[in-house]
């Protein structure tokens, strides 16, 4: 296959090339979240002006922080691993497959409470700068 043409530079990006960064926000409590994120389609890397698409990594006992979005909403898609999930103060034991939708304004966060790590497809209906609100 090789590299891929010139034009499609800016449309195509691999996580494998780009790699993992830790998350960096803080909880009300000067908490840190947790957890890894590696951008795949946004406004910086790809142009989009309408959404904004990462694959998010949990590695066993981290904890992302509890939070809401009042200016976007979001999705998680389970790729592998079964996390808690907090939704709105309900926690679910997510499984592989599952897609959950996350209103704007929902308060929203993921526990991994297991052994093995937890990979997502995250994506924001917003390509950058959306607003993220601690809740605990």
């Amino acid at each position: 296959m090789g590299r891929q043409p010139a034009g499609l530079s800016r449309l195509v990006h691999n996580a494998h090339d780009i790699g993992f960064s830790d998350l960096s926000k803080v909880g009300l409590r000067g908490q840190q979240d947790q957890g890894q994120v590696c951008n795949l389609i946004s406004r910086e890397l790809s142009g989009s002006e309408d959404l904004n698409v990462s694959l998010g990594r949990i590695l066993p006992g981290q904890h992302h922080l509890c939070h809401h979005h009042p200016d976007a909403s979001e999705f998680y898609v389970v790729i592998s691993g079964t996390p808690i999930v907090h939704l709105d103060g309900t926690d679910y034991r997510a499984r592989p497959g599952d897609g959950i939708y996350i209103p704007r304004g929902t308060s929203h966060g993921i526990t991994n409470d297991t052994e093995e790590n937890v990979e997502l497809v995250v994506g924001m209906s917003k390509p950058a700068d959306w607003e993220f609100v601690s809740d605990e």
